[in-house]
């Protein structure tokens, strides 16, 4: 099995960072496909990337600094996959950590899902630093929190 790896450092507050992370209005900017509620506490992406839609548990969240997710229903390739986000203070802002464990595919597999998974990373720190009036009154969180 292997494990992808990513880090972007993102000049913003951890609570914006945090919101792009855990509101459907956040994942919408960042993931190229739909983003809806699935039970209390998972996310259903869908994506023309996918075979089928993802649905993403969240497993571990100690807010504005580490956020576990487990993918248990999809594609075979994502299921049982674990995405861990991390941010870690800086200077000015935060590094954004992204493992993403338990890949069971081949190299070129690998390769475009790494590929993805960056270009996700950087939509993302796109929106933290131009996107100003996330909604602060996102209802889909507080099912879970």
């Amino acid at each position: 099995m292997f494990t992808l790896f990513h880090q972007v450092d993102i000049d913003a507050p951890a609570p914006r960072i945090w919101e792009q992370l855990t509101t459907r209005t956040g994942i919408q900017g960042w993931w190229s496909g739909t983003v809806s509620i699935a039970g209390g506490d998972s996310w259903r992406l869908s994506s023309s990337d996918l075979e089928a839609p993802i649905t993403l548990r969240v497993v571990e969240e100690e807010p504005d600094q580490r956020l576990e997710w487990l993918c248990v229903q999809g594609a075979p390739d994502w299921e049982n996959t674990l995405i861990l986000w991390t941010l870690k203070p800086l200077k000015q802002g935060f590094s954004v950590c992204l493992e993403h464990r338990d890949w069971r595919l081949d190299d070129e597999g690998l390769a475009a899902e790494n590929t993805r998974w960056g270009e996700r990373l950087i939509k993302l720190r796109a929106n933290c630093h131009h996107n100003d009036e996330l909604p602060h009154n996102d209802d889909d969180l507080s099912v879970w929190t």
